[in-house]
């Protein structure tokens, strides 16, 4: 059995684990045979392991989606704004005839929260059956801070939008936004680094799979020249910080997140 000081993965979690690593494989074969769209390659993904753990652990969906929905809304609007109007990553084609603010995509939105929701229900699955409450004591802070940061964001962006406009911002939001938290968090509450880990572990497979995916695809592309650094896997090519702190880094990002604003920390 997996253990840390107090989880526990069953035999029936192990077999839900066998079909949480089969339904990115799918996925991925899938949207490769029907050149899927991002929006279907978002639900191949997204759909099944959110459904699937929705239904093995009903009372953890609405803290999970309360949570998703916030932290989604936030990325959607200050993050990949940034990042896309500097190049970092970019989605030249989308099913919706319009675009949020005139540049982004709403299948990143729903990406996003696709994402968020699948790591948290995951973790809140199989490493975390402690506090079941909605709303945890610090969300008022996280909300706090997200209205502070949108009123922020839209002065600038309609006073001196040129602030927004940063070179190796890729770099920089990736150390802000993911790595300092992650670092800051498990400095302080160590004890959640196995979860972390173990969660992190899984999810490095299943956005390994998904970034292959939508790079072959044509799903998004880096037209940037500033990343530090270049990764070709798979005759797929992609910027080291695509892989460092999306692939490797923003599960335990996410989870740093939820823990800290809406969970028990333990």
């Amino acid at each position: 059995m997996l253990k840390n000081s107090k989880i526990t993965i069953n035999k029936k979690q192990k077999r839900d684990i066998l079909l949480l690593i089969l339904f990115p494989i799918l996925a991925g074969i899938v949207s490769l045979i029907v050149k899927a769209n991002f929006f279907v390659s978002t639900l191949l993904f997204f759909g099944p392991i959110s459904f699937y753990l929705s239904y093995r652990h009903k009372k953890a969906i609405k803290k999970t989606l309360l949570f998703s929905f916030i932290l989604s809304i936030l990325s959607f609007i200050l993050v990949d704004y940034i990042a896309t109007i500097n190049n970092a990553w970019y989605v030249a084609n989308s099913i919706f005839p319009f675009r949020f603010l005139n540049i982004l995509p709403i299948e990143d939105c729903t990406w996003g929260m696709g994402l968020i929701y699948s790591v948290v229900i995951f973790y809140e699955y199989f490493f975390d059956k402690s506090n079941r409450k909605i709303i945890g004591k610090k969300m008022k802070y996280f909300c706090l801070i997200f209205g502070v940061m949108l009123v922020l964001f839209f002065t600038i962006f309609f006073i001196y939008p040129e602030l927004f406009y940063v070179n190796y911002v890729y770099f920089w939001l990736g150390l802000l936004y993911i790595f300092i938290p992650v670092f800051m968090f498990l400095f302080f509450y160590p004890s959640l680094f196995l979860k972390f880990i173990k969660t992190g572990i899984y999810f490095f497979f299943f956005t390994i799979l998904l970034e292959l995916t939508g790079v072959h695809l044509g799903q998004w592309g880096f037209p940037s020249n500033q990343y530090v650094g270049w990764i070709e896997l798979f005759n797929n090519r992609f910027p080291f910080e695509e892989f460092f702190f999306f692939i490797m880094l923003t599960a335990i990002a996410i989870l740093s997140y939820y823990e800290f604003f809406n969970d028990d920390r333990k």
